[in-house]
């Protein structure tokens, strides 16, 4: 067959590696183009945590099988291995400068629940590169690394991919290739997005921490004198390891400066006296519009690649898998000769399960405190208005902050007028809140 297929797949993450196994055990030909010469070694910051246990994401609700060391999506009825370590995380802890603290669920009740308490787990993705790798070769899929994909031609029946000096023939072709997708560049899908900014991620692997626990999520936030940055400190399934991941959507803003202030200056700093480096990594990620139509000429868009910014690693999950599955109907529907519908499917659980449940405004929102507030202080008095738990949520696409919000409006209102003036500005349009840096900012391509 050479390299011609049913389906070729660019972009071996979550997203392209669960379409990859799906379609496999489908019985497809499928090609599994990957830029990195290693597909299964992480090179870009990320949180490594699988969101959420305790509600409904993208359709699912996720769960890991200790036992038989499975992954398990059982809403829709997949599941794959992991064999590493992983560490339960039962809830987030927002840090406000001045050390006030916010807790999304009651810590200790959700310990008591154990593993029907967590929000989520910290895993190693490595090892689930690895693991996802080995189940999409044990059913059939061609992987190719190395590739970097610079042409996508389509046919009257399918798709040419050309990258690294290599060609490649394909019925139907996946995007999964993430934030700053190549394809969905090449195929034009972006021409119609809105750009709002670049996210900007450093991630430092760490030891010597003096933390409350092993198995809390936290978040802190900092203003300094070229801008706002904040980070989450992210427990890793190795004893006392922990992931410190700063991030900002501000390109005047340095990220080590930001280390550094955490570190060695701001409240935070008791916990990182005896704290060492491990290992560094960086991202820098497009936030776009999503995109609400995302097949055309046999070219399917997948997971972050057609997401504002992301998806997480559960919704990437979900999104690849549906794709699969998609393709692999549509494949089945062309030979046996009958309506092609399968893409459609597809189609709707996108519309469905991300654009019409979710707000992205409200997503791309979640990064504009500098927009909002003008100081440490200002946050300091908001956030230590909230005495009470929110509910648990490990979610970036949902809000109980909302509701919290709203019941000390009053409060600020009447003792701090003009901080309620502006707190009024998340109301607006997100492209008003950002047009300054969506101006100095540039999408990577």
């Amino acid at each position: 067959m050479g390299n011609s297929y049913d389906l070729i797949i660019v972009g071996a993450g979550p997203s392209g590696l669960l379409a990859a196994k799906a379609a496999g055990e489908n019985g497809l030909t499928v090609a599994l183009l990957e830029k990195k010469a290693d597909p299964a070694k992480l090179s870009r910051a990320c949180g490594q945590t699988l969101p959420s246990f305790n509600e409904y994401l993208f359709g699912n609700i996720c769960n890991y099988n200790a036992r038989n060391q499975r992954v398990c999506f059982s809403t829709d009825g997949f599941s794959f291995k992991y064999d590493g370590p992983f560490q339960n995380l039962y809830n987030l802890m927002i840090v406000t400068p001045d050390g006030h603290r916010v807790a999304f669920g009651d810590y200790d009740e959700q310990k008591r629940k154990g593993d029907y308490g967590r929000v989520g787990i910290a895993f190693d993705k490595e090892i689930l590169f690895r693991c996802l790798l080995d189940e999409v070769k044990n059913c059939g899929v061609d992987v190719f690394p190395g590739v970097n994909v610079d042409r996508v031609t389509c046919t009257a029946d399918g798709v040419v991919v050309e990258g690294s000096g290599q060609s490649y023939r394909g019925t139907y072709l996946v995007a999964a290739d993430g934030v700053n997708s190549r394809v969905a560049s090449l195929m034009g899908f972006n021409n119609e997005r809105y750009y709002y900014c670049n996210y900007y991620a450093l991630s430092y692997y760490m030891t010597g921490l003096s933390f409350p626990a092993q198995d809390q999520l936290v978040k802190i936030t900092a203003f300094m004198k070229q801008g706002y940055v904040y980070a989450y400190i992210v427990p890793r399934p190795y004893d006392g390891e922990y992931n410190f991941l700063l991030l900002t959507v501000d390109p005047q803003v340095d990220l080590e400066a930001g280390a550094d202030y955490f570190m060695n200056i701001a409240y935070s700093s008791r916990w990182f006296k005896n704290a060492k480096k491990l290992r560094v990594m960086s991202a820098v990620c497009n936030c776009y519009e999503p995109i609400a139509e995302p097949y055309k000429d046999r070219v399917l868009v997948i997971g972050d690649a057609a997401s504002t910014q992301e998806l997480e690693n559960t919704g990437a999950i979900t999104s690849g898998w549906k794709a699969g599955q998609a393709i692999s109907t549509a494949v089945l529907e062309q030979h046996i000769g009958i309506e092609v519908n399968g893409i459609s499917q597809y189609i709707e659980w996108w519309k469905k399960a991300y654009i019409n449940r979710y707000n992205h405004e409200d997503y791309i929102k979640g990064f504009a405190m500098p927009y909002i507030f003008d100081s440490d202080e200002e946050v300091n008095y908001v956030f230590g208005l909230l005495k009470e738990t929110i509910p648990p949520c490990f979610n970036p696409y949902s809000s109980p902050t909302r509701q919290a919000m709203n019941k000390i409006a009053p409060v600020i209102k009447k003792e701090r007028p003009e901080v309620f003036q502006k707190l009024q500005r998340k109301s607006l349009p997100a492209k008003e809140l950002f047009a300054g840096l969506t101006k100095i900012s540039t999408p990577v391509s």
